[in-house]
């Protein structure tokens, strides 16, 4: 059977949405309406609101959500990953993400299996990183994911695995054990992969390279034109002035910027289909005292 290439992703504990997820899933529409979209929900909550939206809904085990560590660990988990072995790919777009153009086609075709925004100077990325490999790594909030490949890191995992534990001090020791002995560029966990002590994404970043030669991360250079998240005026510089095909915790981090870039001074949303972009300034003027 042939795969589809891609389906997109949006995790949610909640029934209902909020305004900034109505913007979220606005921009989602109008650059990538054409592709498979499904919301990810614990089959405990109702998914009326995104049916009457025109969304799947794929509903998944309780287990998956609750706490943040629940959300790591459901991502490290081929449970999860085989929920949607008929794609190729995966496009997790986390409700506080945003889509700014219709590139996914040509991150489809790039031949990473991860792509996520970058880190700045990530401390476990110099402290874990494979030699030879990059250390940017990226937040998975906005990320591309290769299915298959995901699913091969996590069965080889499995089979190497030697301990496990749900206690989280536990796990952190067998992080610092492993950089103070001088083991941790190379496989240190020795565990199934949802025992990883930090959030998913490092995993995916730094560990599942180790475990898998083929297993290709996007460098920083190119990670940055996917997506921003922190500093993004910084990254738009880096940028060369220029977009990413999306962003990650847009409201997060330096809002102002991102409302200049969504947003026209109409409050539509904007086209962003010109190689460079000037935000808005949606700032409000302060009134001279009278």
């Amino acid at each position: 059977m042939n795969k589809k290439k891609v389906v997109i992703l949006i995790p949610t504990h909640r029934p209902n949405l909020i305004e900034t997820d109505m913007i979220s899933l606005a921009h989602l529409k109008k650059h990538l309406g054409k592709y498979d979209i499904c919301f990810v929900i614990p089959k405990k909550i109702s998914g009326d609101t995104f049916k009457s939206l025109g969304y799947r809904i794929k509903k998944v085990n309780n287990n998956f959500f609750g706490t943040l560590r629940r959300v790591n660990e459901s991502l490290l988990n081929k449970e999860f990953y085989e929920n949607f072995k008929d794609y190729e790919y995966l496009l997790l777009y986390q409700l506080d993400a945003i889509i700014l153009s219709n590139q996914l086609e040509m991150w489809l075709k790039s031949g990473y299996d991860f792509i996520a925004a970058p880190w700045f100077r990530p401390i476990i990325g110099h402290l874990t990183h494979q030699i030879g490999q990059g250390v940017s790594g990226g937040n998975g909030g906005f990320s591309l994911r290769n299915i298959q490949k995901s699913i091969e890191v996590l069965s080889k995992v499995e089979k190497l695995a030697k301990r496990n534990s749900k206690n989280h001090y536990t796990r952190r020791l067998w992080f610092w054990l492993a950089v103070l002995t001088g083991k941790s560029h190379k496989i240190w966990l020795n565990a199934p992969a949802d025992n990883y002590p930090f959030n998913e994404d490092g995993f995916w970043s730094y560990e599942a390279p180790k475990y898998l030669n083929s297993f290709k991360v996007a460098p920083f250079s190119e990670a940055l034109k996917f997506s921003f998240e922190r500093y993004p005026k910084k990254c738009f510089e880096l940028n060369g002035h220029k977009l990413p095909f999306g962003a990650h915790a847009w409201e997060k981090y330096d809002k102002d910027f991102w409302l200049g870039v969504l947003f026209d001074n109409n409050r539509n949303i904007r086209s962003h289909n010109s190689k460079k972009v000037a935000p808005v300034n949606h700032k409000r003027k302060k009134q001279k005292k009278m």
